[in-house]
């Protein structure tokens, strides 16, 4: 009797444990599967797993030219966040007819006001956003801006890709009001 207690007691033992290791930490992130989206992006462009997005690399003078209206948003990454918050853009951020993404930064403020500069402070660190957005509603004059954070506040691969999954989630919704 005391043998088919102890043996009852190890398989609970070893159910438990190929139970805890069945759990992963990443949980099945949904990608965007809304309509091709056409992304300017100055810096590198991001690797992401959706195919209907594509990257088109541009420079600062491209970004604050008219021709934005073919691209449905801008990302500025972050080996360009420290020209980014120069003050002759944030003009162009704040009229901006297609929203802007910065990413790897926890807020939008040192981009769309002039007195502010960008530091390591205004980086990303586990607690705050790890990209932000922003956009001016011409129609009806206000600016809207989002802030995206890493799942768990863990910079891994598969939570960057979330990230840009929710971002083009984002574009896509706020198509239909520009």
């Amino acid at each position: 009797m005391k043998r088919t207690k102890e043996k009852q007691y190890l398989f609970f033992i070893i159910v438990l444990i190929f139970a805890l290791s069945a759990c992963t930490s990443n949980p099945d992130f949904d990608l965007y599967e809304g309509k091709p989206l056409r992304i300017a992006v100055v810096g590198v462009p991001p690797k992401v797993k959706e195919e209907q997005v594509s990257f088109i690399k541009i420079s600062f003078d491209e970004m604050i030219s008219d021709n934005l209206k073919d691209y449905d948003a801008v990302f500025v990454m972050k080996e360009n966040l420290l020209e980014a918050a120069e003050s002759q853009y944030a003009d162009f951020y704040l009229s901006s007819i297609i929203p802007v993404f910065f990413i790897s930064t926890k807020s939008h403020v040192p981009f769309t006001e002039k007195d502010i500069e960008f530091e390591e402070s205004w980086g990303w660190a586990p607690g705050n956003s790890y990209a932000v957005g922003v956009l001016s509603l011409q129609k009806n004059h206000t600016f809207k801006h989002w802030e995206f954070g890493l799942y768990n506040d863990e910079k891994t691969d598969a939570h960057i890709e979330d990230l840009y999954s929710r971002i083009f989630k984002t574009i896509e919704e706020n198509k239909l009001e520009l």
